[in-house]
């Protein structure tokens, strides 16, 4: 009678546990995935870190000869690392040159969701990559992790701006050479695409041979450990998805295990990720979903503010199997910058890459990851819907340990026209769901904001400077060019949202 009644027990047991993943009836058609298995949502951790490191962290890995330190595939030459912000705008798509790209990343800029992306060249470089678009404070963080050349079509302004805080945080305190502003600097470099694929602000595209043919250091490198095999334990996963935003434009983000290949095949929207340049659909040896802090400075959706010292969890994807690890970074927000990322596995060992790409999804701390699997994932929880504001309002929330709850339902917001003028203390604005491109709440704030923003009011749109603006025949901006000012808006590559120079861009 104890033996029936411990099984039964057993039983029900199992049913509560695999009750919340079998429940969903989330439709994940949208991400063009063809996986079997169950769609778990990965349950949040116990804590999401903070921003001082509490783990062990392992020495420098030694360089070595004849080995990439970002992919560990074979190379020869110098390491000369090139940054490129991507446009990860739908309109974008597809991109330019991300099939060459070593390591990826991509990351919230707006509350709604809207992302952009950083691709690092260093291995193969090919000859264009893009559509470039504005910079953002977080890229320059990982700028002076990476060391070498950044190159971007204007920056964005205001009270989150790129220039000033390259001045006061960068190791070379300019805007200058290694950071090129393709709408100041080497114009001839940033040249618009008249395919049918890209209109502008969607078509700006980088001549990697020039910047590549015009590189005048060797940073330090920071080479990860490697291994041929990858994860041979963990969860088995055959498909990730990711829904920074849902609404349109979406930027919904997915990856399809291929085990012939042993590769993550990714996808945007619901197409494969596909290179222009060449046709190849990108595929990745390693996915890194780096869960952080996300806010939104001042309460403004367009000013994001992401942690990228201290620690944090990150979930790791290799091989076809999952396991949760931890990512660390021994700086503060603005200082010692130079030193490295580490990603820690299960057990705070130093996980070794597999051989070949990697991208890095940079994700709010409660953003839903849903991955497939044949079997219940342990803590997996129901698939939920992704919020339609995401982050937290208050800058002062961004070094805050959120609580590991389930994803909160979106709160009544403000209208996002105007920007609080003393500290904040509401929720964040809920970003009206229009194209990127038409979509400018911040710039209002920004005309009325401190003396010190005022030059975003009467700088010139970068729309047609940059059709009669010379290239620049030094790389040194600052004694060729105007001051690097915002020129509309606040955003320097036309794009509205508090760059400078950008009216063509509200992300």
């Amino acid at each position: 009678m104890k033996n029936l009644f411990r099984m039964l027990a057993a039983g029900l047991l199992c049913a509560a546990l695999l009750l919340p993943v079998c429940a969903s009836a989330a439709d994940f058609s949208a991400s063009g995935l063809t996986v079997s298995g169950t769609a778990q949502q990965l349950g949040a951790p116990q804590s999401y870190g903070g921003a001082k490191v509490t783990v062990s962290l392992p020495g420098e890995n030694p360089a070595l000869d004849g080995v990439n330190p970002i992919t560990g595939e074979p190379f020869s030459g110098a390491y000369q690392p090139i940054l490129v912000n991507i446009d990860a705008h739908p309109g974008a798509l597809p991109h330019w040159g991300v099939s060459d790209a070593d390591l990826t990343y991509e990351m919230p800029i707006q509350a709604d969701g809207s992302t952009r992306e950083l691709a690092l060249f260093m291995g193969t470089v090919p000859d264009s990559a893009g559509p470039v678009r504005s910079a953002r404070i977080p890229m320059c963080s990982l700028r002076e992790m990476w060391g070498g050349v950044f190159c971007f079509y204007g920056y964005q302004g205001g009270s989150t701006s790129v220039l000033d805080w390259v001045k006061a945080h960068s190791a070379n305190k300019k805007l200058a050479y290694p950071y090129i502003n393709g709408i100041t600097t080497n114009n001839g470099w940033f040249p618009r695409s008249n395919d049918s694929n890209h209109v502008a602000p969607h078509n700006v595209r980088l001549d990697l041979t020039a910047v590549r043919d015009s590189y005048t250091e060797m940073p330090t490198a920071h080479p990860f450990l490697f291994t041929d095999t990858g994860l041979e334990r963990g969860e088995a996963v055959d498909g990730i998805v990711i829904s920074y935003k849902q609404t349109s434009p979406a930027y919904v983000t997915a990856y399809q295990y291929n085990a012939q290949t042993g590769l993550y095949e990714r996808y945007r929207n619901g197409e494969p990720y596909v290179d222009a340049n060449n046709g190849e659909a990108c595929s990745y040896a390693n996915v890194l979903v780096l869960r952080t802090d996300v806010s939104w400075y001042n309460g403004n959706n367009s000013r994001p503010v992401i942690r990228l010292n201290g620690e944090g969890v990150c979930e790791i994807f290799q091989n076809g199997r999952y396991i949760r690890g931890t990512w660390a970074r021994d700086c503060t927000e603005n200082s010692n910058l130079g030193s490295r990322m580490v990603f820690l596995d299960e057990n705070g060992d130093e996980l070794p890459m597999k051989v070949g790409r990697t991208f890095i999804q940079i994700v709010d701390n409660e953003q839903p990851v849903v991955v497939f699997s044949d079997s219940a994932i342990a803590g997996a929880v129901e698939p939920q819907q992704q919020r339609l504001t995401i982050g937290t309002a208050l800058a002062a929330a961004a070094t805050a340990k959120p609580k590991a709850t389930r994803t909160p339902k979106p709160t009544a917001t403000p209208e996002p026209t105007v920007e609080p003028t003393a500290e904040p203390t509401q929720t964040p604005t809920a970003v009206p769901e229009q194209p990127e491109e038409t979509q400018q709440p911040e710039e209002k704030p920004e005309e009325t904001q401190k003396p010190e923003e005022k030059p975003e009011e009467t700088q010139q749109p970068e729309e047609k400077p940059e059709e009669t603006q010379k290239p620049e025949e030094t790389q040194q901006p600052e004694k060729t060019t105007p001051p690097e000012q915002p020129d509309e808006g606040g955003n320097q590559d036309g794009s509205g949202s508090g760059d400078a120079a950008s009216p063509d861009e509200a992300s």
